[in-house]
């Protein structure tokens, strides 16, 4: 059919093909008692909506044709009546058609998934319409074909939910197919037909997997979970990785099974991640890995469903489950955990520190208002979210749910040790970590977060704190006098920095501005005025008050001005024992 150009008629070159329609147009037939003029209705299929023009360069003229098979009309209008151009009415006639559907991938079979739910006596009829596709998602001529189905009910009264799986291999052969569903009666509540799921199928033969490991699953059917999205199967797998030699301090490449963090950390960034071994402190990792008083502290087992997690988060993921931090110094991924520590990362005192930012605050009351803690972890077993709790109680650790617990929940513990160790960590920071300080200092230590430091109150006169002005043998000369009181003891910076371990210090009979100490030969930075800016520091007090003074730090922001604020808290040996 071609007709000029009408805005009514633009829909119909939108839609899909093939698509079903009905069309109303003016017929003339001869009959026995004389000629007959007439409106007739026919039922199709839209195969074809192109638009064409007369060529003209100015006010072409526009024209539809369309173009339309499988024809069904009157009985009474005969095949040589007449088409007059008076009328065409052209209407949509796929209200009780679902689809198409497209197939995402080649195949040489699809499998159509029903469900119809029918009462006493009722049945449901339908056809399934296919046709193969090209690229452009257009009918490749000749491959349309039509396949009619019927489920009925043996019952005469019960209701019952059938489920089939209609399996077609077109005619058409390898390739990707459109498919539409058309219900053939009426429905009902009775008479419920509902398409669950399309599969295009590629049966596969003689196909070897040398280096795969095939797992077969067998479910009993189930009428509640009919997608294979809503249905989930757990393994207890061990992951084969990489890992990383301390001795030769070089990476090993040969895939074994591992449920160590480390070993994660280093297959995701190298092998998943694709970087180069130079970009991430492997020695540093696999010491603390080394370190561990038990092995299952480190474990790491837990498998990444989300491919939109970034490479960062996952690391930062695995490094959760061992409580190690992942962090950024100058262009390497380094690692630190939050555990005991044997000696400060950096001392601070008043040569290094500014009074501007500085604060310090204490919890009269548990931190945050937490009574307790709460760690949830799988199960390895059962796969069910098990808890572990801890409460504050009267100044004690008892093992029962608190009123208002921190809950934690991390990702990758699979064990009760982990999870309990844990649990009773973060318990014993509630009563031992209840002071914070803020503080801004000089950039002369190499610190980062999670790093512990040793740092004073600033503004406590009675610390023994100063930088060192000279050395002679084991004798120490000091910027400031220094009272001594019980068993002292002495920490000195380096020319770098860098702390020494904590060592008896005694007066000296010569001066007050000084100590005595069997501190090794290390480099000292002797202030000059010149060539040296930030000389040496000692720190010097009984272990008591050496202890009060350790700090974790929180945050690390630097500043402008060659400074870096800090927030810290409250450092115990007793929240790891």
């Amino acid at each position: 059919m071609k007709i000029k150009k009408q805005a009514e008629f633009d829909y119909f070159m939108g839609l899909v093909l093939p698509h079903a329609v009905t069309f109303t147009i003016n017929v003339t037939y001869s009959t026995a008692s004389g000629s007959v003029t007439t409106d007739a209705t026919f039922s199709g299929t839209l195969i074809s909506a192109v638009e064409t023009n007369d060529g003209a360069v100015v006010n072409p003229v526009r024209w539809y044709t369309f173009t339309m098979n499988q024809l069904e009309g009157p009985q009474d209008i005969p095949a040589n009546a007449t088409i007059n151009t008076t009328k065409f009415i052209l209407n949509d006639n796929e209200a009780l058609v679902v689809g198409p559907f497209f197939s995402p991938v080649e195949s040489t079979q699809l499998w159509l998934h029903t469900q119809s739910s029918l009462g006493g006596k009722k049945e449901t009829n339908w056809k399934a319409v296919i046709w193969k596709i090209d690229d452009d998602y257009n009918q490749v001529p000749g491959t349309q074909q039509t396949f009619t189905y019927r489920q009925t009910t043996p019952h005469q009264s019960t209701s019952e939910v059938f489920y089939r799986t209609d399996k077609i291999t077109p005619t058409g052969g390898f390739g990707k197919y459109a498919v539409s569903f058309q219900r053939t009666d009426n429905s009902g509540d009775a008479s419920l037909l509902k398409v669950e799921e399309i599969h295009s199928i590629n049966i596969r033969t003689n196909v070897v997997h040398p280096t795969d490991t095939l797992v077969r699953v067998k479910v009993r059917a189930t009428e509640n979970a009919l997608g294979s999205r809503e249905r989930k199967y757990n393994a207890l797998v061990t992951r084969h990785t990489i890992t990383y030699d301390l001795d030769a301090q070089t990476v090993d490449y040969t895939l074994r099974p591992s449920r160590s963090f480390a070993d994660a950390v280093a297959h995701t960034w190298l092998i998943m991640g694709e970087q180069p071994v130079s970009s991430i402190d492997l020695y540093g990792l696999y010491s603390i890995a080394e370190s561990l008083p038990d092995e299952r502290l480190g474990y790491f087992d837990y498998t990444f469903d989300d491919e939109n997690d970034s490479l960062g988060d996952r690391v930062q993921a695995i490094c959760n489950a061992a409580s190690v931090v992942a962090y950024w110094d100058d262009g390497v991924l380094t690692f630190t955990r939050d555990q005991k520590v044997d000696y400060p990362a950096a001392v601070f005192n008043r040569a290094n520190m500014k009074t501007d930012e500085y604060k310090m605050t204490y919890e009269a009351t548990l931190p945050g208002g937490y009574d307790g803690v709460q760690v949830s972890y799988v199960h390895p077993t059962t796969n069910n979210k098990t808890y572990i709790n801890y409460r504050v109680l009267n100044g004690a650790i008892v093992e029962q749910e608190a009123e208002n617990p921190n809950k934690l929940e991390i990702v990758g513990f699979r064990n009760e040790y982990q999870a309990r160790e844990r649990a009773l960590r973060e318990t014993k920071r509630l009563i031992y970590s209840r002071v914070k300080m803020n503080a801004k200092v000089f950039e002369d230590g190499i610190i980062q977060v999670g790093s512990v430091i040793q740092m004073p109150d600033i503004y406590d006169s009675n610390q023994q704190q100063g930088y060192i002005t000279g050395r002679a043998g084991n004798n120490f000369d000091t910027s400031e006098p220094i009272t001594f009181t019980g068993s002292m003891y002495v920490l000195v910076t380096d020319s770098l920095g860098n702390p020494t371990p904590r060592y008896p210090a005694t007066a000296r009979s010569d001066t007050k501005y000084g100590f005595t100490a069997a501190i090794p030969d290390i480099q000292l930075n002797i202030w000059n005025g010149d060539t040296v800016q930030l000389p040496s520091r000692y720190l010097i007090a009984t272990v008591e008050e050496l202890d009060s003074q350790l700090w974790t730090v929180n945050s690390i922001k630097p500043n402008t001005d060659n400074t870096v604020s800090l927030t810290v808290a409250e450092y115990s040996d007793a929240i790891y024992q």
